[in-house]
């Protein structure tokens, strides 16, 4: 390692060279690494790859469910100074095939459940030079544990700086075709350092994570912090609420994250009160509101535990502002205030600030992308004047607290009034037995866009569309109620736990 710390390489470096013997890495029911095997298997791979032509800024796509092998893949990557594309296990061929192409990506690497979806793309992805297999994939196909074996564990040596491009990370694509978002080593070295000065995380947390490593917030959030730190992580291949609950008693978990969706199935779950979750000390809920009355029973199941949200996005690297544990019930509709290294305004469509209380775009600075890869005009639509402009709207109180009124696209415009989306669903979430609800405005030749709800009832209970019509009207004015009440067992999400509204729009405007 050169004199600078420069690159997140540089990070795991230097905590394999504090702390060799700690835990880095347990992939829950499975095996672990502590920081000089990882240290070592990242080095070995690094070379491997540099041996097999992988220059400074060429692109490496990666393939691999939540474990140690995603993180060896991004580590190595980082360390010589080549761009990573991590890739969304969820998707299909054809939608790989676009972002290994879009992203000009010479080498693809991948675990052993995806190696048949990546063969069948082989003749779409002309520009690869190297497909790389955990497993066996063909006679054709290089071997992970092979090549790890065949190279020394020395450093790579290459000259990594702080603004040189980490990683082409595609956003969920709510709204269309997914961007690439170009980040730097200074994006995730600051975004770890910003969580742990505004959440307290310490190198004697046991961090678990859960969502994919794909998604910003866990690897930016969470891993790229933990590697920082010299802490340990759980990792689990997925979400399950036994498989959860049985970790933080296991390894005695004090940090863990994940949308709401997670955690009402986790203080839904008929056992929970059988499991020791004393060891938890801060949840963190992102992605998605939750309402006060769900945080106190959540809370309820850690007796020693508190809670903070966050709110961010892939182009922020992720996170952007801190609701803080003392002020999730004094503010539990807001996302909070600004990070430590951010700064958040809400601007008019001008581009100047608004008055404190008026609605909306929220931009920030401090943090954010380098640009859309290959997309000047997607940039230039984001970033302006140095401020990224993210597409939601909402508030600033006077306190200096944001809260979030919805997308800019999601706004409903009925009969010239405008509802925003997250003030109707945050009155519907709020009525016993709704599991999760979206609302959106479907074309009407009356009134333009009428409300519609959309609703995924808890399993196993029944809702009745009049029902959720009167307690609207108890609590909104007329023309931001339903009219229509649409009933389902799940809502369609993106990687991020965010409820995709362009695919219900789908679904229900020709039903």
């Amino acid at each position: 390692m050169r004199g600078n710390i420069d690159s997140i390489g540089d990070t795991l470096t230097l905590t394999a060279g504090k702390y060799p013997d700690r835990t880095a890495i347990l992939n829950y029911g499975g095996n672990s690494l502590t920081y000089r095997e990882f240290n070592e298997r990242v080095n070995r791979l690094a070379n491997a790859l540099m041996d097999l032509g992988v220059k400074k800024g060429e692109k490496v796509a990666y393939l691999f469910l939540n474990g140690n092998k995603f993180l060896e893949v991004h580590y190595a990557v980082a360390k010589i100074g080549a761009v990573g594309v991590p890739l969304n296990f969820r998707l299909v061929g054809r939608e790989l095939a676009f972002q290994i192409n879009n992203a000009d990506s010479i080498c693809v690497v991948c675990g052993p459940e995806f190696a048949e979806t990546i063969d069948s793309i082989r003749q779409e992805v002309t520009g690869v030079s190297h497909f790389i297999c955990d497993g066996n994939d063909g006679d054709d196909a290089l071997k992970y544990e092979e090549l790890i074996a065949a190279t020394g564990p020395d450093e790579p040596g290459v000259e990594v700086s702080l603004y040189d491009e980490s990683l082409i990370l595609y956003t969920a694509g709510t709204t269309g075709l997914p961007k690439g978002s170009v980040l730097t080593h200074k994006n995730h070295l600051f975004n770890a350092m910003t969580m742990v000065m505004d959440y307290g995380f310490r190198d004697d947390d046991i961090f678990q994570i859960i969502p994919p490593l794909y998604h910003s917030a866990s690897l930016n959030a969470f891993a790229v912090t933990s590697v920082l730190l010299g802490a340990k992580m759980v990792i689990h291949k997925q979400f399950n609420p036994q498989e959860m609950l049985q970790a933080i008693q296991d390894e005695k978990i004090t940090c863990t994250w994940g949308p709401a969706t997670i955690w009402r199935l986790v203080i839904g779950h008929s056992d929970i009160d059988k499991y020791d979750t004393s060891s938890i000390r801060l949840l963190i809920n992102g992605a998605m509101y939750m309402p006060a009355e769900m945080r106190k029973e959540v809370l309820s199941y850690f007796p020693n535990s508190v809670m903070g949200d966050t709110y961010g996005m892939t182009e922020a690297s992720p996170c952007t502002t801190i609701l803080r544990p003392g002020d999730v019930f004094e503010k539990p509709a807001s996302v909070g205030i600004p990070l430590t290294v951010c700064d958040v305004k809400i601007f008019n469509d001008r581009g100047e600030e608004v008055p404190r209380g008026s609605i909306g775009e929220i931009v920030n600075r401090g943090n954010f992308m380098k640009g859309y890869y290959k997309n000047d005009e997607a940039t230039a639509e984001a970033i302006k004047g140095g401020w990224f402009y993210t597409g939601d709207l909402g508030i600033k109180d006077e306190e200096g607290f944001i809260t979030l009124v919805d997308r800019k696209k999601d706004m409903i415009v009925t009969g010239g009034e405008n509802v925003y989306s997250k003030e109707v669903e945050e009155v519907i979430a709020g009525y016993p037995d709704v599991f999760e609800t979206a609302v959106i405005g479907l074309p009407d030749e009356k009134w333009g866009e009428i409300v519609t709800a959309v609703i995924a009832p808890i399993p196993g209970k029944e809702i009745g569309e009049e029902e959720i019509i009167d307690h609207c009207r108890k609590n909104l004015a007329g023309y931001k109620c339903p009219k229509i009440v649409k009933f389902t067992e799940a809502l369609p999400k993106n990687p991020a736990g965010k409820i995709v509204k362009r695919e219900l729009k789908e679904i229900f405007s020709t039903s």
